[in-house]
């Protein structure tokens, strides 16, 4: 498909996160291709999926597009207000374009990453050699949307607002409406609304903030994470 054709496909859809760290009872790939399963039949028109393996079974079951991201996480030094882990180098985004992804999210921040790669060369190293494989950068603020945006990135996403160092004071109970506003208003990339969405009333005012497409995650498909949402805030609503 080519680009264009693929990001007009994605205008207002719903695109769902199907992703789980190793602490988590549904991480591997066969729990992975169910839940994909499960919410492509609830109507789910775009997929997000994590390492090429799962991306590979995943890519079975549907021509959805289907975003995909490499998490590169050193164990000894992990620090996720701190490190780029969000398919980091170009080989780490070579291998998800190559199990069969449409688009690929890479980290966005301006923030050192492994190797010393610079973000603006692995851009352009992809442009190159995947020239129709769109590019979603995964950011925090406005600032890295507008440098993304000049870079060639085809999405820009509010995905790491409140992950990163500077803004973790944003890591509450509610997306970050003005980010996605911002990036709307002064870049010319197609948006994706991503991060603490949780209910429906949320979903509805991301799309008011202007976002061309939405991504979902926790909510949906990691419901360890959606219980423990609920009852810390169950028990701090007490």
């Amino acid at each position: 498909m080519k680009k264009q054709e693929l990001l007009d496909g994605l205008k207002g859809k719903l695109v769902v996160s199907c992703q789980a760290y190793e602490d988590n009872p549904l991480y591997g790939t066969e729990n992975m291709e169910t839940l994909a399963r499960c919410v492509l039949k609830g109507g789910a028109e775009g997929l997000r999926a994590c390492w090429p393996e799962a991306i590979q079974e995943i890519r079975k079951l549907t021509d959805v597009p289907l975003i995909g991201i490499n998490k590169v996480i050193d164990g000894d030094n992990f620090d996720m207000y701190h490190s780029v882990f969000i398919t980091p180098t170009y080989e780490s985004a070579k291998a998800v374009i190559e199990a069969g992804c449409d688009i690929v999210a890479l980290d966005g921040t301006l923030r050192e990453r492994p190797g010393g790669e610079k973000l603006e060369d692995i851009v352009k190293r992809l442009k190159e050699e995947f020239p129709e494989v769109p590019l979603m950068a995964d950011l925090a603020t406005l600032e890295e949307g507008v440098a993304c945006a000049e870079m060639g990135f085809d999405i820009i996403s509010s995905t790491l607002s409140g992950y990163t160092a500077e803004t973790k004071e944003k890591s509450g109970l509610e997306p970050d409406y003005q980010l996605i506003r911002d990036l709307k208003e002064h870049t010319g990339c197609f948006v994706n609304g991503e991060g603490r969405i949780w209910n429906l009333e949320q979903l509805n005012r991301v799309w008011e903030c202007g976002a061309d497409m939405v991504t979902i995650g926790s909510a949906i498909t990691n419901p360890m994470k959606t219980t423990r949402y609920l009852v810390e805030n169950m028990k701090r609503g007490r």
